[in-house]
């Protein structure tokens, strides 16, 4: 299992050194998110979920539509945000992408070190926090506050434990062979991200009688290809014409079947910076994507 976590991450590293030359204004972001997809497969991975890229001030859960015109623009702060699948192992990784130098965004690398450093086996989380929101403000910016870092297990791309990125009051304790993503948001002040009515992205709850023939197939394709690991509409816009897959994805829904994640934006419209990597907890934590 540890050698498919590694390959994971292995492949996640190699594509992020490719989109070095690959992003610049002008690209447009369903090119990105069709390129880093394209490539895992290429490099024998699956993707862990559809890649998101969160323009400014949106933070998460945006991938981009199927027919999807948005292009990167001088000045944006890009967030990319995307994991690998190996047998279910998951790699998870994030990057901030900015033309020119902006000192938040060499702020949020420098407290995700931070918290790197501190991973081994009896560390409490809440520590973990606590050390990324005081490196935060002490440089004069703020925390996303209601975003968190994860566990990661098989199939399972938000495990326990939850790794915040402020002070709390949990006791977990890091434990030797855990799987966690460490993920600091930062913004120019402490803040939060809300929902839009935005959804492109599902997984998986549970499999439901349904009357339709084509969302019985659609369920099926979706437990066959992705388990419980999260999926895009834009994925499988070559199953059903638009009209039926959008009426069989809110009959999931609402059945309880599946459930979305709608985009998230921070909520006064200020851009957000985000780093995130993979670690397998040992004394010198393994740290698998970079």
């Amino acid at each position: 299992m540890i050698q498919d976590y590694l390959r994971a991450g292995a492949i996640c590293s190699e594509i992020k050194k490719e989109l070095n030359s690959f992003l610049k204004p002008g690209k447009y972001l369903l090119d990105i998110a069709n390129y880093i997809e394209k490539r895992i497969y290429e490099l024998g991975g699956k993707p862990a979920f559809p890649v998101n890229i969160g323009v400014n001030d949106i933070t998460a859960h945006y991938t981009p539509t199927v027919n999807d015109r948005t292009r990167i623009k001088e000045g944006d702060l890009v967030k990319i945000d995307f994991g690998v699948h190996v047998n279910g192992c998951i790699a998870d990784t994030a990057f901030t992408y900015c033309e020119k130098r902006s000192e938040m965004v060499e702020i949020n690398k420098r407290a995700l070190d931070i918290a790197i450093s501190m991973v081994k086996p009896g560390t409490n989380v809440a520590d973990i926090g606590k050390a990324i929101e005081e490196f935060v403000n002490s440089n004069g910016y703020g925390v996303i506050v209601n975003l968190t870092g994860h566990g990661l297990k098989p199939y399972d791309l938000h495990a326990e434990p939850t790794i915040p990125n402020i002070a709390t009051n949990s006791n977990y304790m890091l434990r030797k062979g855990d799987v966690i993503a460490i993920e600091p948001f930062l913004c120019e002040r402490m803040s939060r991200v809300k929902e839009t009515g935005i959804k492109e992205i599902y997984s998986l709850i549970k499999k439901v009688n349904v009357r339709m023939p084509e969302t019985r197939k659609l369920l099926q394709y979706i437990e066959m290809e992705y388990k419980t690991l999260p999926f895009a509409r834009r994925w499988l816009c070559n199953l059903l014409n638009p009209v039926k897959l959008n009426l069989s994805l809110t009959v999931l829904e609402r059945t309880g079947s599946i459930i979305s994640y709608p985009v998230l934006k921070e909520i006064n419209g200020l851009p957000t910076s985000q780093f995130e990597e993979s670690l397998i907890v040992e004394e010198k934590p393994i740290v698998f994507t970079r």
